[in-house]
């Protein structure tokens, strides 16, 4: 678990190229508006197991990081993220040594939670499709929650990136 928080009058000027969680391909969009504050990151195991430690986690981390929304969404939030992580983002090719997802739970200067879920596969095809529902109900179910959805790939290494971001304080679904 690694932690970060940005202070100081000198820290306020960074870039958005040196916040690494920032720092987004153009095809992605800005998926948020503020700097991160503060991030916590995780690895988990590329199988199922990774659902029960990512709930546990999040429910701790996100009570760390004093996010003031709904503390279940963002586990659910999370839990679909893992479940997609698991089951669409290990290629088979993969060693078993490599095989993980990273978790990263970060809030930003407006008080969103910005949830990022890291895989080795860079494929997502028909990214959007999915997102509507039309590829399974699991990137649906995660805007429903109230969540704003993006990808990207890492400017390092491979894989993707799935990003939500859940507004603080409480949502109305």
């Amino acid at each position: 678990m690694t932690s970060s928080a940005q202070q100081g009058p000198s820290e306020e000027k960074r870039t958005a190229a040196e916040t690494p969680l920032r720092a987004l391909p153009a095809f992605a969009g800005t998926p948020t508006d503020s700097l991160i504050v503060r991030h916590f990151a995780m690895h988990l195991p590329g199988d199922r197991r990774s659902l029960f430690l990512s709930r546990v986690w999040t429910r701790r981390m996100a009570t760390v990081l004093c996010w003031s929304g709904d503390v279940q969404r963002a586990v659910e939030v999370v839990a679909r993220l893992v479940d997609n992580g698991v089951r669409h983002g290990i290629p088979s090719n993969v060693p078993a040594v490599e095989v993980q997802l990273t978790l990263t739970l970060a809030t930003d200067e407006a008080g969103a939670l910005v949830i990022d879920v890291a895989d080795l596969n860079p494929a997502f095809p028909d990214f959007d499709a999915a997102v509507r529902g039309e590829r399974g109900r699991g990137l649906q179910r995660v805007t429903f929650l109230g969540a704003r959805v993006s990808r990207f790939l890492p400017h390092e290494g491979r894989g993707k990136t799935v990003r939500a971001v859940l507004p603080p304080g409480p949502v109305d679904v």
